[in-house]
């Protein structure tokens, strides 16, 4: 997805890296605002502003539109292009916009460069039909220690369940949702007094080495995965208003510098 809040910065990494080895880029459509007709957007915008607290709440939203503003006076014929596709086109890696990777032109497409990986960071379920075509698998970036914490804003959730630590899993992509093969883990201890945005930074910090030691990993035909057990499992759903203002409190109430407890199960 154009996503230039953290996943451009993301893809950026493993565009340097592998430069040579990229046989193409897709961008599908996307927005992290999804989150079901049955959501009101408002209520989610609110809580994440609870979430983040103020100053990156605005950051974040300041990033969002200027990329947008940018894309927009592209369009125009007035400005680069901000996008992920620009930045991979530069580099000699051809790209195509696409609805969602389950499309049959899309897929047509992937069938006839024949890769080894896709590298998999949209919002969409991906289908068998996709997995079935890289040699080695579809893999994707998770932010938290699978297979606890599956599903959305996964660093809320750590904090918001007083976890005492949390990490990066580069997984292979199944039919359900993060619960294929674990490749790399990598672990994060969740400090006293960790914040929304302190916790996010270091799971970004640490996505880029976690998916290049996992590449690797598989270049070098190592099969020895981590298991990645559905009855281990807990899942996080998209935060609820009332969600939001309980962290907001906790963290209040919570004396400055005090030790998180031991996990706390869903």
């Amino acid at each position: 997805m154009d996503d230039p809040v953290q996943t451009h910065r993301f893809i950026r990494s493993i565009i340097d890296k592998r430069r040579d080895q990229i046989v193409g880029l897709a961008v599908a459509r996307g927005d992290r605002m999804r989150i079901g007709k049955q959501r009101s957007k408002v209520a989610y915008l609110l809580s994440l502003l609870l979430i983040m607290g103020l100053p990156y709440f605005l950051v974040n939203a300041l990033r969002t539109l200027l990329f947008k503003l940018k894309a927009r006076l592209h369009r125009l014929g007035l400005g680069a292009d901000p996008s992920i596709a620009a930045y991979a086109e530069k580099q000699g890696i051809p790209t195509w916009r696409i609805k969602t990777a389950n499309s049959a032109r899309f897929q047509s497409r992937l069938r006839e460069l024949a890769p080894d990986v896709v590298i998999n960071q949209s919002q969409s379920i991906i289908k068998k039909q996709l997995l079935d075509i890289p040699r080695i698998g579809v893999i994707n970036r998770h932010n938290a220690l699978l297979p606890k914490n599956r599903g959305r804003l996964t660093p809320f959730w750590v904090l918001y369940k007083r976890e005492p630590e949390t990490g990066v899993s580069i997984h292979f992509v199944d039919e359900g949702i993060d619960s294929g093969p674990i490749i790399v883990q990598k672990r994060i201890a969740v400090e006293p007094g960790e914040s929304f945005a302190s916790l996010v930074r270091k799971n970004y910090e640490l996505a880029p080495i976690a998916m290049e030691e996992a590449l690797a990993k598989l270049e070098a035909g190592q099969r020895a995965f981590l298991p990645n057990p559905d009855e281990e499992a807990t899942y996080n759903t998209v935060p609820t208003l009332q969600d939001a203002w309980r962290y907001r409190v906790q963290r209040l109430l919570r004396p400055r510098g005090k030790p998180y407890p031991a996990a706390v199960k869903n």
